[in-house]
């Protein structure tokens, strides 16, 4: 789902370069780097998200900490 929303973006984005008048290379090259960069940001935020969720040695706020210090 992801990737075919950021292949729609970076066509959409090739598809108004051309109309503006671009070159095609550049075009075709702009929009790969922004295929490129979008794929790669969901995909590292992808990754740290579920490294973040799967952390075994989380520990809980310090807030909740302090509250459960002070109700003893």
């Amino acid at each position: 789902m992801l990737l075919r929303l950021i292949s729609i973006i970076s066509l959409i984005q090739f598809m108004l370069l051309m109309i503006y008048g671009m070159d095609i290379n550049v075009a075709l090259y702009r929009s790969l780097l922004v295929f490129l960069i979008l794929f790669t940001v969901v995909y590292l935020a992808i990754f740290f998200l579920n490294i973040i969720r799967d952390n075994p040695n989380s520990e809980p706020s310090a807030v909740a900490q302090e509250s459960n210090s002070q109700n003893n």
